[in-house]
């Protein structure tokens, strides 16, 4: 099953430029399954969204996409606000923990290509070494990370993918649309049928889910 776990409503994130039924109308026009809405510390009304997903005929679930300190954080199956917990992640994580959720870094590498090599040699910037990244304290407070983001470079995407093989984390993949055209763009694949929002959580903790980039080049592939 074909989910979009990553994606942003005008109501929720003011940097988006699609309101919630486009969302969903977008998601079922591209024969997703399901998709899950995470806008910026934003938490959506469950009772809402169940009447969206009885309406459109695909599931569609409430998450957030949470700043921190240490980068920003997607996190299912809690429907509370987080705010208070955004600099003290230990606690965040138990508090997830506690409520049956899961946390999953969303583009944590981007900062780290907002340069092309060349403009980071220019910039007198050190080459990207994932095994440094790997050390950041992000990852060890995540359950895992996205390695498809639709909003990222082919080498961004190569980088994450390389980054999962030596983390041994398996990678999620989401579109971070932020408009219509973009919805789908890159999913999760969830190896069972995902019957409720507690039964994706549980295949996102267990891994049996991939990554996948429609219309991925070569490139990105064959890494």
């Amino acid at each position: 099953m074909e989910f979009d776990l990553h994606t942003h409503t005008s109501q929720g994130s003011a940097c988006s430029r699609m309101v919630i039924e486009d969302l969903v109308q977008a998601a079922c026009e591209k024969k997703l399954d399901g998709v899950c809405i995470t806008d910026h510390d934003y938490c959506w009304d469950e009772r809402e969204l169940a009447k969206l997903m009885r309406a459109s005929g695909i599931q569609v679930y409430g998450g957030v996409e949470l700043s921190t300190a240490f980068g920003e954080i997607l996190i299912y199956g809690v429907h509370q606000s987080l705010l208070h917990l955004r600099d003290n992640l230990p606690k965040l994580v138990q508090l997830v923990r506690d409520l049956g959720g899961v946390m999953i870094a969303a583009h944590p590498l981007r900062s780290d290509f907002l340069f092309s090599t060349l403009t980071r040699e220019e910039r007198g910037l050190d080459p990207i070494n994932l095994e440094e990244i790997g050390r950041r304290p992000l990852f060890s407070f995540v359950h895992t990370f996205e390695v498809c983001n639709g909003r990222s470079s082919w080498q961004e995407i190569r980088a994450a993918r390389q980054l999962s093989l030596l983390l041994n984390k398996k990678g999620t993949g989401g579109s971070d649309a932020h408009s219509k055209l973009s919805v789908g763009s890159c999913v999760t694949i969830f190896e069972e049928p995902v019957q409720n929002e507690a039964h994706l959580i549980t295949q996102l903790r267990q891994g049996c889910f991939k990554a996948k980039k429609k219309e991925e080049s070569r490139n990105v592939l064959g890494m």
